[in-house]
């Protein structure tokens, strides 16, 4: 359990642990801060000068699509409507529409839905048969 220790959370940088039910711990309470550099002992936290922490941190995902997929996912056979048009689809949806054959507004609708679900992961057939819906009106307007 964790406690303010104060008037008010907002007032007071100082915090009680309580240990209240452990298996195998007595109860116990310790107080601590938190300060600009983290969780400390006392209110005043220094900042250490670390050893070896030159390290670069790795890009997990690519911010930025090359222009070979914007075109691929962008551009419909007629080039009047992408997928990414069609409310409730996305890039990423439409990179995975296009891999299993559907690579147009007009592709979807005129597709099975319970074969497009089966071939992508986290997809039902409810939610194309609604895409094919919000398509036929992206077609429509």
């Amino acid at each position: 359990m964790f406690k303010t220790k104060g008037f008010s959370s907002n007032n007071s940088l100082k915090r009680r642990a309580i240990i209240v039910d452990a298996p195998d711990l007595p109860p116990e309470e310790a107080e601590f801060f938190i300060t600009s550099v983290g969780i400390a002992d006392t209110e005043k936290g220094e900042v250490s000068e670390a050893q070896g922490l030159d390290f670069e941190v790795e890009t997990l995902y690519e911010e930025e699509e090359s222009n070979d997929e914007k075109s691929e996912i962008s551009d419909d056979q007629n080039g009047k409507h992408s997928l990414i048009d069609v409310k409730g689809i996305g890039a990423g949806t439409a990179k995975n529409l296009i891999k299993v054959g559907v690579g147009s507004v007009k592709e979807l609708v005129s597709s099975d839905p319970e074969k497009v679900a089966s071939e992508i992961n986290g997809v039902s057939s409810k939610m194309v048969i609604e895409w094919q819906t919000n398509a036929k009106t992206l077609l429509s307007a």
